[in-house]
Order: C-alpha cells, then structure tokens, then sequence
C-alpha cells in the first residue's frame, strides 16, 4: 500500500518513466554492435583475467575502469552479451530521467522538473545512446546526479551534503575523463557562492567545499595510469572543425530536423527574453540569489554549459579536435532543463499544454517516423556479415579479414574465428606457396573498401570467380572459388 500510495502521489512522473522505460528497451538489440561497441565487449571479456582487463582497457580504452568492470560483474550475474551491456545503458538512460527531474524540480520546480523528464523521454540522441553499449549515457547520469547534489549542497551547506557531493561527484569522476571539465565548472560556481557569502559564513562554507574535493580526489586516485596515458597523446582520428561544426552538434542533440527545431528555437527566445526581463536582486548576497529561481537557476546551467563547452570548443580549434556529439553530452541536461523551464514560464495553461504536446509529438515523429529509429539499419552490419558468412561457408574454408578483433566478437559465438590478414599479404602469401585453396572468404568494412592493386586483382581474375558477396551498411564480403 505504501508503494501504491507513493506511485498515486507521482502518477505523471511514474507514467513518463514507463514511457521512457518503453522507449529504451523496444529493439534494444535490434541493430548490430558497431565498432566501438564491440571494444566494450571484447575489453569487459570475462574471459580475461583481472590482470589482462587492466592491460586492455590500457592498450584500447581512454575511459576509467568503473563501467568495464562493473559490465564483468553483470556477466559473471547475468551472461555475457550485448543485451546485458546494452540493458545497463537503458537503465541508465532510464534513471536520467528521474536525474534530470529531481535537477529541474531543484533549480525551479515540480512542473518544471515533470516537462523536462518527457522532454529527455522522447529525445532522439538520449535514446540512441541509452540502446548503445558505451558508457556516455552512464555518463550523463553521473553529470546530473553531480549537479543535483551540488545544487544541494548550495542551498543548505551541510557536512552531509558535502560529503554526498563528493561521493556522486567522485563516481562521475570515474565513468568518464571529461568528467573533469565538470568539476573545473563545479569548482567555478563554488567559487562564486563563496565570494558571495557573508564574511562569517565565509569559513565553514570553504571547509565544507573542501571536505567535497577530498573525497573527489580521493575517489578519483586510482585512474592515474589511465589519465597519464590519455594526457602524453599528441593525434586523434576526429576531423577538424568546419564553420557549421557546432550548430551541426546542437541540432543532433535536439532531434536534427527543421520541423521541431523551429518551435524549440522559440523556446530557447523565450527563455532569454524572460532572463532580460528578470529583475535584479537589491544586493548581490548569498540567500537572496538563491531565492530568486530564475536567475539562481541561469547562473548554474550556464556555468555548467559555458566552462564545459567553452574549453572543448577551444581545444577543439587546436591540435586534437574532440568534436564528436558523444563527448559534448554532458551539457545537453541544460538544453533540456532550458527548454523545460520556458515552457513552464508560459502563463497560459491551454497555450503551455499545446507547445509541450506540439513538441512531443514532433520529436516522437521524428524519432519513429523520419528518422525510423526503430526499423531501419542505422549501425554496422557486423553481426549480420559475419552469420551470413558462417552459414554459407564450407567447414573446411577460411575466413579471411583484416579486422579480425571486431569480427571474430561474432564468429566466436558459434565456435569460428577469422584469420588475421591484409589482401595484399594473402595475395603475396598465396603467391609464395602456390598452394591455392578451393575457395576462402574475405571480409572488410567500410573505411577500407575492396580495392585490391592491379597485380592482386590480375591474380584473383586469373585464378578465381567472385562466387558470393555480401554488401551491407559499412560492411562487406566476398567469397572466392577456384576455376
């Protein structure tokens, strides 16, 4: 009765998690394991010894060590799969709902917190990355509790909030480097709360603030190996920016199409006008900031956006570019909560309800209809290449790829493997030993299309007929018989 009571009481709240449970979990294995996912399962391989999980997450990972090893426990539990690793994504995903409500409803209120929860319900890029076996939607999580418990911590400065700051804080810590940035925008705003603090309240709210970032430190000690790693390297594989870049990154994490986008961008208008039309406290003191929501609320959104975006965006510009959607995605809270707080500042009920039903309906067409999220292939074809390749393949051929740590994720679920080598160095290999098998496969993927030399595509005209081949989304194979 107890649980029941509690449900009735938050029915709305309840509703939109079952929604967003929905949402995540329909299809979840739908589509193959891309590339980065498969280096979760192979690194998280409970195959591995502790010891040859270190090494690994070393050699292939720029991530810290939490979400691996709690995947190896899940499987240990559970089995090992990519349900399993996926199943903790969407959970995740889930529970950022309920994280960016209990933010909202902190910053503002309940109504805001209830809109900004649909508004991370129905949003595309969250449910990709929520049926995704990488830890950015863990991340994200972490980034909301960490803010959640900061906004706490500010209103009501006690050792307890202290110490539960440093702990959600710590944790995030953990899932993911850029974690760090937050706690550069953390320390900011902190900063700010403790200038403006009474002189007698000066102290015991700096010694507060220092029993947090103990605990952060502490917490995050044991990831020193992994950060040296990340910090001495000097190339990444990302492009450059171009100067569309970032407004091409703000329309993916709002649904990247014209229709929505147009209301959203009214939104986020309105949002800034009522920020103008916000009158200034008297004086510039600790309580009478916090009571004003509206601009207690700017002041942490925009201090968890700007130094985050700010110094990607810069470091973006120099040697390394990290301009990839996954990486910004800890500041897309405070687009949702944005947009969630100018709906609920619409005075007018019939008006505030059409907008946010207007909006939801336009990012679930989106979602379902445009951009066919449920149905349609939009990750690597890994999985379906490799099962066409064990059913139509003889017990005796080879299976040839240069890609073998990706593929053989697959093949080794039923009992096959690949061997590892350039068609180059097969050619010259076959060439060596005059011994010409009866047939082999070769497969490859899509940053290196088929495209033998001439004296490779001489020796396979000479020799062999292209029996069979397989062409799916960033993938390929073919199947070679001897004349």
């Amino acid at each position: 009765m107890k649980y029941l009571r509690i449900i009735i009481i938050h029915k709305w709240l309840f509703l939109i998690l079952l929604f967003a449970t929905v949402l995540r979990f329909y299809h979840i294995d739908f589509q193959s394991l891309w590339m980065d996912e498969i280096y979760t399962m192979n690194v998280s391989s409970p195959k591995l010894s502790w010891a040859q999980f270190h090494q690994q997450l070393l050699k292939r990972e720029g991530f810290p060590h939490f979400y691996f090893a709690f995947l190896r426990i899940l499987y240990s539990i559970f089995e090992y799969s990519s349900f399993i690793a996926r199943a903790v994504s969407a959970v995740a995903g889930i529970a950022s709902v309920y994280a960016v409500y209990l933010v909202a409803k902190t910053l503002n209120n309940y109504k805001t917190g209830l809109i900004a929860a649909l508004l991370l319900t129905v949003n595309e890029y969250q449910i990709y990355m929520s049926q995704e076996a990488r830890p950015y939607t863990l991340y994200f999580l972490a980034t909301c509790l960490s803010f959640y418990r900061l906004v706490l911590f500010i209103k009501n400065s006690t050792f307890k909030n202290a110490i539960l700051y440093g702990l959600f804080t710590g944790i995030l810590l953990n899932i993911n480097f850029f974690g760090m940035i937050n706690v550069g925008s953390q320390a900011l705003i902190i900063l700010f709360f403790l200038c403006i603090s009474s002189k007698q309240n000066q102290f015991y709210f700096f010694k507060k603030a220092t029993v947090s970032g103990i605990i952060i430190i502490l917490s995050f000690a044991p990831n020193y190996l992994m950060l040296n790693k990340l910090i001495t390297k000097k190339s990444f594989w990302v492009k450059a920016p171009t100067p569309d870049s970032f407004s091409i990154l703000f329309n993916k994490f709002l649904g990247d199409w014209q229709v929505s986008l147009f209301l959203i961008s009214a939104l986020f208008l309105f949002y800034i006008i009522k920020m103008f039309q916000n009158k200034d406290i008297k004086e510039l003191k600790y309580q009478q900031l916090i009571s004003n929501k509206l601009l207690f609320s700017f002041i942490i959104l925009f201090g968890w956006f700007f130094v985050f975006f700010g110094f990607l965006m810069v470091k973006t510009y120099g040697k390394i570019s990290y301009l990839l959607p996954r990486y910004f995605i800890s500041i897309t809270p405070v687009l949702i909560i944005v947009l969630a707080i100018a709906i609920s500042l619409i005075k007018g009920k019939i008006v505030r309800f059409i907008v946010l039903t207007t909006l939801v309906f336009l990012m679930l067409t989106n979602l379902i209809v445009v951009k066919k999220h449920y149905t349609a292939c939009l990750k690597s074809q890994y999985r379906e290449l490799s099962f066409y390749v064990i059913k139509n393949k003889q017990s005796n051929e080879k299976v040839f790829t240069e890609y073998q740590y990706w593929y053989d994720f697959y093949f080794n679920q039923k009992q096959s493997k690949t061997v590892n080598i350039t068609f180059e160095k097969l050619i010259i290999s076959l060439k060596k030993n005059k011994k010409y098998p009866t047939s082999f496969w070769y497969i490859g993927i899509f940053k290196k299309p088929f495209a033998p030399s001439a004296e490779a595509q001489k020796f396979i005209d000479t020799n062999y007929i292209l029996d069979k081949q397989y062409s799916g989304l960033h993938v390929w194979g073919k199947h070679f018989v001897l004349k």
